[in-house]
């Protein structure tokens, strides 16, 4: 994949929705800021960090974008076209976006194609995830990685879900799960996040104490 090397038409608005967000932040919670409810909150913060650091546009892939692509992306790749369980068998997105069907765990781009790269709630879905990572800081310069918690995990967790991740120093275990033996009560709490209070809460707790997500960047 060539990277052109005209500047980026979307920086004037990126810079905007970079004041945005840093107006935002600052903003108090009462009792929650709407973009704290916003699946890619984080994502944004990296991105938008990268932005500021280098005064430059980056051009950003999303791997496995299922039905919810990260809105900043420019490229986006998965391996499913079609409706499957590990998305609750909604259907792709790509936003009109270049969309390139491919297995995360080979990655069809060269070496630092990427400036930045997102994973959102993928790495327990895969059987190596290891390799996913290796892929990820090989075809971006930088990078994030989003997935459930053990808490999450617990409440919320999916029979497909493989792997319990967890983050030490900015460095990522994977323990080995099994999805169809361990006991869940995502019954009970997918319908209680139904409950906008129960969203607040959530997204509360989830910024304030990490308990929800791991997060991890490069």
């Amino acid at each position: 994949m060539k990277q052109s090397s005209k500047k980026h038409p979307q920086t004037a608005p990126v810079q905007k929705e970079t004041e945005k967000l840093e107006q935002n932040q600052i903003l108090p919670r009462f009792p929650v800021r709407k973009s704290e409810l916003d699946r890619f909150k984080f994502g944004k913060k990296a991105y938008f960090t990268l932005v500021k650091a280098e005064q430059k546009t980056p051009l950003s892939l999303d791997v496995a974008c299922g039905a919810k692509p990260f809105p900043n992306a420019d490229v986006l790749c998965d391996l499913h076209i079609h409706k499957v369980p590990d998305r609750n068998m909604k259907p792709i997105r790509t936003e009109g976006k270049p969309f390139v069907l491919c297995d995360c765990h080979y990655l069809p781009f060269k070496d630092k194609a990427f400036d930045f790269v997102t994973s959102y709630y993928l790495i327990e879905h895969i059987d190596n995830p290891e390799s996913l990572i290796k892929e990820l800081k090989r075809v971006s310069k930088h990078g994030y990685i989003q997935c459930p918690s053990w808490l999450n995990e617990l409440l919320y967790g999916e029979k497909v879900h493989k792997w319990i991740i967890t983050k030490q120093k900015n460095t990522l275990y994977v323990h080995p799960f099994d999805g169809e033996k361990h006991f869940r009560l995502g019954f009970l709490f997918h319908k209680l996040y139904r409950l906008t209070v129960w969203q607040i809460l959530h997204a509360i707790a989830d910024e304030t104490l990490n308990l929800f997500s791991v997060r991890y960047e490069f």
